[in-house]
Formats: C-alpha cells, sequence, structure tokens
C-alpha cells in the first residue's frame, strides 16, 4: 500500500506529461510562453522550499533538471559524444545522488555530493573536449542490431544505463516506500525522456516541468507529514486530532490509552527498548477494528476515535486491543559483556509482557465539545489503572 501511495501520483504526472507533449504544438503562443516562464518559477520556488525545509535529494534533482535545460537550450551538446555523455552522466549521477545519505544542503557533510557532481562534471568536460576514441566507442557503439533500435536517435549503451537507472531506482522504491524515492524515479524518467525527444523547447517545457512538479509534491508531502504525523510511531499527532475533533459531530467514543509501567520499563531496559514499544503498539493501534482513528496524544498515551459508534460498540474494539497487545511477547536483546578474565558472555534476548490500560467516553446524551469527551475518556484511564491496570474502563 506504502508503494501504490507513493509511486500513484508520479505515474499520473508521467502519463499527463506524455499527453501534454503530444498536445503541446496546439496551444497558443502565448500559453507556450507561459508554460516556460512557469518552468522557470517551478525552479525557483523548488530550490527555496528544497533548501529552507533541508531536503538535499530534491534541491540535487532540480539541480540535475537544471543543468540538462541549461546545457541543451543553449546548444552545449551539439555533437553525438557530448549528447551521449550528458544522457548518460545525469540518470547515473541522480542515482547516485539518492543513495547517498541525506546530509543537508550547506553543510559539510554534504561535501561527498558536491564532490560527486564536480568530479563528473570535471570527467565529462575533458571526454568532450579531447575525444578520445574508446570513450566514442563506448558511447556510441551498437552493440545489438540497429533495427531493434529505429525507434530513438539514443545510443544503445545510453538506453541501457538508463533502463538499468530506472529499474535500480524502481527496486529501491518498492523495497523502501517514500516519496523522495518516487520523486526521483519520476525526476528519472523525465530527463530520459528529455534526452530521448531532443532540445526542442516543448520537450524541454514539458518534462522539466513535469520533474518539477514532481518534486513540488514530494517536498509538500513532506511538510505535510512533518506537521501531521510523529515521527517516532507514524501515527497521526495531535495537530491531526485536533482537525479531527473540528470536524467532529454525531455520535462517537473516545478512548484514551496508556502504556502500563512504561517509566519503569524505560528504567530497565533503557529509552531504545522504549521507543520500539511504542513502534509496536503503534502498528497494532493503526489496525485498530471498528473503523477507529488512532493518534499519538504525547509521551506513552494515545487516543483513539470512532466516528459514529457509541461505547457499547467501540468496548469490544479496544478489548481486542488491549488483548493482542497482552498477548504479543515483547523481546528484547541483551547484548553480551565482557566478565574480568576479559571472557565475552553470550547476547541473551528477554521476553516481557507489555500491557496497556484504556479509558472511554462517547458523546451521546450529553452536551459537550470533543475535548471535554478526552477529558472524561481520561478519568475513565485512571480509573482502569485504578483497577489494577491491563482493563478496559468506562
Amino acid at each position: 500500500m506504502r508503494v501504490v501511495k507513493s509511486f500513484l501520483p508520479i505515474i499520473v504526472l508521467i502519463t499527463g506529461s506524455y499527453y501534454g507533449y503530444q498536445k503541446y504544438e496546439l496551444l497558443p503562443e502565448s500559453a507556450t510562453i507561459g508554460i516556460t516562464y512557469l518552468t522557470h518559477m517551478l525552479a525557483i520556488i523548488v530550490t527555496g522550499l528544497s533548501i529552507h525545509f533541508s531536503r538535499s535529494s530534491i534541491f540535487f534533482y532540480v539541480l540535475l533538471v537544471v543543468i540538462a535545460n541549461v546545457i541543451l537550450r543553449f546548444g552545449w551538446a551539439d555533437n553525438d559524444l557530448a549528447y551521449g555523455l550528458l544522457s548518460v552522466s545525469l540518470p547515473l549521477l541522480l542515482l547516485i545522488l539518492t543513495v547517498l545519505p541525506d546530509r543537508g544542503i550547506i553543510s559539510a557533510r554534504a561535501i561527498p555530493a558536491y564532490t560527486t557532481l564536480l568530479l563528473v562534471s570535471l570527467f565529462s568536460i575533458i571526454l568532450v573536449t579531447t575525444s578520445p576514441t574508446w570513450a566514442t566507442q563506448i558511447v556510441l557503439t551498437d552493440w545489438l542490431p540497429a533495427k531493434y533500435f529505429d525507434w530513438t536517435g539514443q545510443a544503445q549503451t545510453v538506453l541501457i544505463i538508463s533502463f538499468a537507472a530506472l529499474y535500480i531506482m524502481l527496486t529501491l522504491g518498492v523495497l523502501n516506500p517514500s516519496l523522495h524515492t518516487a520523486a526521483g524515479f519520476g525526476v528519472l524518467f523525465m530527463l530520459i525522456a528529455q534526452f530521448h525527444y531532443g532540445d526542442a523547447s516543448r520537450s524541454l517545457n514539458v518534462f522539466s516541468g513535469s520533474a518539477l512538479l514532481m518534486c513540488l509534491y514530494a517536498i509538500l508531502q513532506e511538510t505535510w507529514r512533518m506537521a501531521y504525523l510523529d515521527e517516532l510511531t507514524g501515527l497521526p499527532g495531535r495537530r491531526a486530532l485536533r482537525e479531527k475533533f473540528q470536524k467532529i459531530g454525531g455520535s462517537y467514543t473516545v478512548a484514551m490509552l496508556d502504556v502500563d509501567h512504561f517509566k519503569k520499563f524505560n528504567d530497565t531496559w533503557g529509552h531504545n527498548a522504549g521507543d520500539t514499544v511504542l513502534r509496536m503498539i503503534a502498528a497494532k493501534m493503526s489496525k485498530v477494528s471498528g473503523g477507529g482513528s488512532s493518534y499519538r496524544y504525547g509521551g506513552e498515551e494515545f487516543s483513539i476515535v470512532f466516528k459514529g459508534k457509541k461505547s457499547r460498540e467501540a468496548v469490544r474494539h479496544l478489548e481486542a486491543l488491549r488483548e493482542e497487545i497482552a498477548n504479543r511477547p515483547f523481546v528484547i536483546r541483551r547484548a553480551g559483556r565482557r566478565d574480568s578474565d576479559n571472557r565475552g558472555k553470550p547476547s541473551t534476548n528477554k521476553s516481557v509482557t507489555i500491557t496497556v490500560s484504556i479509558g472511554f467516553a462517547d458523546s451521546d446524551g450529553i452536551e459537550s465539545t470533543p475535548w471535554e469527551v478526552l477529558k472524561r475518556a481520561d478519568k475513565a484511564l485512571y480509573r482502569a489503572k485504578g483497577k489494577g491496570r491491563n482493563c478496559v474502563s468506562e
């Protein structure tokens, strides 16, 4: 599901860009001029946003799109070797910059990315200037029968490397779904399409504009994630809960959930183990039955909202969640230590039981706001703890 969510907007933009490319000549001149200026504005806006939010991958994607535009618009790749090197180096650079860790844009940790860009650029310039025979043979030689490649003017080496880069990017996006990787795949696709169709203004405007829109979408989604999703658990945070309460009405049930003896657990096993517990509980809560929406309220406290359900309907879903958490053994791995004789002791695994207490309240029969319902659920949570914990109370 995460893969579909990441790639679906990118696929829509890819489809739209090809449709726009086919219909581009039907547009009036004023519209094509507007698209040109829009592409320039998008480059400026996305670059500024990527710097503001320190998203180096998006920044470098935009930089590669700008480099391709500048070189093609000014006709600097005016021979087959220069065009082939450009078509090969930019996809490879995009792939390398995607794999490199996100180390910021203006920092010492970003030096490897800038060094890679500089070295590839210098190497390409040297090859274009000297035109060695071996470079021409590698980049421009046809390795397979030419009749299978009459649909493109690109050299076979360029096509092989381009499709290999696309395959690797797609694999990265499937194995580790993220908006940035999906955007990188889309930008790579647009660059390859741009080089395939040449340096005509419509290919530059349409495919570059689509690539920049993909980058803009990735940044906007990232800002939304930062604002609404809890970084540790991935659940919506309190801001999302507040907006839920602003729109909710009618009958609903609010539940408050708290991890039992969590402070003692942290003191005993450490905060890393505690964070793992919170992620485990959040994963269970994200799949709560009954149509409940789960949120991280703060610390070890969570909230669940059952829209359109009274408390007697929601309680069985809360009980099922409590039992699922309590019945799942939580294994803590303890690293081995060295004793006084400098002999290593083997690592051991310790299985512990994690339980939660849940309090809930609904909106029926009482003129109250959602926050007042939440306060009543919080009081019910304390009653559940008073009953010995690991239970659900109203």
